[in-house]
């Protein structure tokens, strides 16, 4: 008995019966006395009607098959597959998350219609993709504040509604087919509870998070989002917060670093100017104009310059409830005029008095790369770090720490190498020009300017022959006529 191979590979193409149009065809090819009396134009047309039917057919088959066309090409696998998670019959929770990320190669956090190059929108596409929303819009999402393009942050914190594995806890909603509304801390069972799960989500992070996820444990959000997100965006830490939370207007201070080298500053008179900022002062000479705020009045709680541990740069922090767009930069930017001694210290008195007509100096804005915001200030929220997470969190941004310190070392040995290189001479000493435009011409002049002096020499040289020539005829002429005369 014949042994049938079959080979896995190919999509296995199922017999199908001939279609009666085809079969006519098919019986009109076979008969050979119907084909003599046909012309070669109709024999031509009755191949032709056949081919396009078998094609037909062929389609048919192949797309049945999951099969593109008659080449055999396979379809492709959509990659994005829609989640078959029924978020109506799912619990939520409020959760903050304390993020950080390298804001270089980005457009700025917010998202942006122009651009998907922001911070904000890998991590919507991150919250999507694990599922942990159905929908931003629906998400009461919040962020604390909105950095600029080629600004980095390591503290930067959102908030927003995500899918949970609990069904009891701080910040937890029941689905609307059981309950309709969130489960409060009213009660002191509750209020036990609660402190309970908010102490097994701890000591779940401090273990790390196994394979498995059980009823009684939290989804690893952390571990979750940084599969999908870029190594420059790091989720750090969560937090489950209470529904009046609200990651922007719960913020009591927002700190932020500068970095700088000091180089060609004067590092006392820049620590000096730095303590006038202090205070509430109107700071409309210090930001870029926003028509929507309404008050420029800003509170600086704090405003710091020293020296970065181990390093030989300096950073400035500065801290205050809240800023105006570029209002660091700004600021910082006159520090370093000061620094530098272009500018006296007295300057920031003036400008931060509006009621005197002082003009604005013109001055560039401080760079964007060395601004980072530090840290989001709240009051009773404990931040949970997963261990595991946190360990690949390092080791990710140091592949990033890697790739940036490579680059500062090559252009520091371009730096150094062009430091120790003596320059080489390469003036030559002129040689003197043996012509007459050595009497007329100075050390300075052109190379066009001595040819038209060449040239002008020339023309005055035939001049002067032309004018004795005529000169010559003429006293010949006289001459003549003088002998004339006395003949």
């Amino acid at each position: 008995m014949e042994k049938n191979e079959t080979n896995n590979s190919l999509p296995t193409i199922p017999t199908t019966t001939t279609t009666p149009t085809i079969q006519k065809l098919n019986d009109k090819l076979k008969d050979k006395e119907y084909l003599s009396k046909l012309s070669k134009d109709e024999l031509i047309n009755l191949i032709i009607e056949e081919n396009e039917k078998k094609q037909q057919q062929s389609k048919n088959i192949f797309k049945n098959n999951g099969i593109e066309n008659s080449e055999g090409k396979k379809k492709k696998k959509s990659r994005n597959k829609q989640s078959n998670i029924n978020f109506d019959k799912c619990y939520k929770r409020h959760v903050a998350f304390k993020l950080s990320y390298v804001g270089w190669p980005f457009f700025g956090f917010a998202a942006q219609d122009c651009s998907e190059e922001t911070i904000e929108n890998y991590l919507i596409k991150a919250f999507l993709k694990t599922s942990l929303i159905s929908d931003i819009k629906t998400a009461n999402y919040f962020k604390s504040g909105r950095t600029d393009k080629g600004v980095s942050a390591y503290g930067q914190v959102i908030s927003l509604y995500v899918r949970s594995n609990l069904k009891e806890g701080e910040g937890i909603i029941a689905p609307k087919d059981q309950s309709g509304g969130p489960i409060l801390n009213r009660t002191k069972s509750n209020k036990n509870s609660n402190e309970l799960t908010k102490n097994n989500d701890n000591e779940r992070a401090r273990k790390g998070n196994k394979k498995s996820i059980e009823d009684d444990e939290e989804l690893p959000y952390v571990k979750m989002l940084n599969g999908v997100l870029p190594p420059e965006i790091r989720i750090l830490a969560w937090a489950p917060v209470p529904f009046h939370f609200n990651a922007r207007f719960s913020t009591l201070s927002r700190t932020y670093k500068y970095f700088f080298h000091p180089h060609g500053l004067d590092l006392n008179l820049m620590k000096e100017a730095s303590k006038l900022y202090l205070g509430e002062h109107n700071y409309i000479n210090f930001c870029k104009i926003d028509v929507n705020v309404k008050s420029f009045m800003r509170v600086i709680l704090q405003f710091d310059v020293e020296q970065v541990e181990n390093s030989e740069l300096y950073v400035a922090t500065i801290k205050g409830f809240a800023f105006l767009w570029h209002q660091i930069r700004c600021m910082m930017a006159v520090l370093f005029l000061i620094g530098q001694k272009k500018a006296n210290k007295s300057l920031i008195t003036q400008l931060l008095d509006t009621n005197k007509t002082i003009t604005k100096p013109p001055y560039e804005m401080a760079s964007e790369v060395p601004l980072v915001l530090f840290d989001c200030g709240y009051d009773d929220i404990d931040f949970i770090y997963e261990t595991s997470a946190q360990e690949k969190t390092v080791e990710s941004m140091f592949s990033v720490y890697n790739d940036y310190l490579i680059k500062a070392e090559v252009n520091r040995l371009i730096r150094s190498t062009l430091k120790n290189t003596e320059p080489t001479a390469t003036s030559k000493t002129l040689q003197p020009i043996t012509n007459i435009t050595n009497q007329i011409t100075s050390p300075t002049t052109t190379e066009t300017e001595t040819n038209e002096i060449n040239s002008i020499n020339i023309g005055e040289k035939r001049k002067h022959s032309i004018t004795e020539s005529v000169k010559e005829l003429e006293e010949e002429e006289n001459d003549h006529k003088h002998k004339h005369n006395k003949n």
